[in-house]
């Protein structure tokens, strides 16, 4: 399953020809280190530099291209890869006799698949990793173009996801039968990524039982924090099957179906979620005035914890009267 990273453009951006024009013209190189004047001087520039840079892939268009959405607005993106070279540590950069490998021993390559793509006046960039290191790399490529925090961290305002949107979602598929609106429904989900703590410890939970999602539903009950939350999600006549998870990267399952599709899959399925699904779902999300009750999410998780409560009593033949003596016996303890 592909995984994806979403990143922001900084607002004096706005069109993808200013991205081809101030973005897409960045290169740099560096120098090799830990190696004498003397050693330097004998390699030639390619051998001693370091590059850093834009290319147009061989298997996509180098072009702007245009992309119809779900719900039939156009919007284009732009196809590029990132070409960083970094050395490897001084320990893997000579050979047995101290003299220094060939560049392509001693060389790290990294190269991201990477999409602009407009919405608005915004550009957003959708970059085919979630790998941190090879992220970090890339991003000297942006110049100073990349909308950060102050400490350096990539800011991606727009998408950073509520976690009251994973709990949402579930209310949804166990309570309105999936239906998000008209022809828009989250056919299933199945399983979810999430931490239980509390002062001592921290337990990771993993549910992957799409049946009954008991784990889910434990979690659910408690409050616990979702992570991230594998969802099926149907628009009309697309299907998208991915992971989304609290840090806006997505995990797209290859199993989408994306009609009349004229492009790559893993492209045409992250651009719709990104620039269409996740938007949207905020959307709804927001508008829901049953969920923006305060009794609505009490309720609903209360119910969840009777269910698992019940689904555990079956399981193991457990009658009422049994739960009932452990209430009473837990009670006394307390008083």
């Amino acid at each position: 399953m592909a995984g994806t990273t979403i990143l922001s453009i900084n607002e004096e951006i706005k069109t993808l020809e200013q991205v081809e024009e101030k973005i897409l013209s960045i290169n740099c190189s560096s120098t090799i280190k830990h190696v004498s004047e003397q050693v330097l001087e004998a390699l030639s520039e390619q051998e001693k530099q370091l590059l850093s840079l834009w290319r147009r892939s061989d298997d996509f268009p180098g072009e702007i291209q245009n992309f119809t959405l779900p719900n039939e607005i156009q919007i284009r993106y732009l196809v590029r890869e990132t070409f960083i070279e970094t050395s490897r540590r001084k320990v893997n950069m000579f050979d047995e006799e101290g003299k220094l490998l060939p560049k392509s021993q001693r060389t790290i390559t990294d190269s991201i698949q990477t999409v602009f793509f407009e919405i608005g006046d915004r550009i957003y960039v959708i970059l085919n990793s979630t790998n941190l290191i090879s992220i970090n790399k890339s991003k000297k490529l942006f110049g100073d173009k990349l909308k950060e925090t102050a400490a350096g961290e990539i800011e991606i305002t727009e998408y950073m996801i509520d976690p009251d949107l994973f709990y949402w979602l579930f209310f949804k598929h166990e309570k309105d039968n999936g239906i998000l609106e008209p022809r828009f429904e989250v056919s299933d989900i199945a399983g979810f990524v999430g931490n239980i703590a509390d002062e001592n410890h921290t337990i990771k939970g993993n549910s992957v039982d799409t049946p009954s999602l008991l784990v889910t539903k434990a979690f659910v009950s408690k409050f616990h924090p979702f992570r991230s939350l594998h969802v099926v999600l149907k628009y009309q006549n697309y299907t998208l099957d991915f992971i989304l998870n609290d840090r806006s990267e997505c995990y797209i399952n290859p199993g989408c179906s994306i009609p009349n599709i004229r492009i790559d899959k893993q492209i045409a399925a992250s651009i719709i979620i990104y620039g269409f699904i996740i938007p949207r779902l905020y959307e709804i999300f927001s508008e829901d005035e049953v969920w923006k009750r305060d009794t609505t999410k009490q309720d609903f998780t209360k119910n969840m914890g009777l269910e698992v409560i019940k689904e555990i009593a079956d399981f193991h033949g457990i009658s009422a009267e049994e739960i009932k003596a452990l209430i009473k016996s837990e009670d006394a303890k307390e008083a």
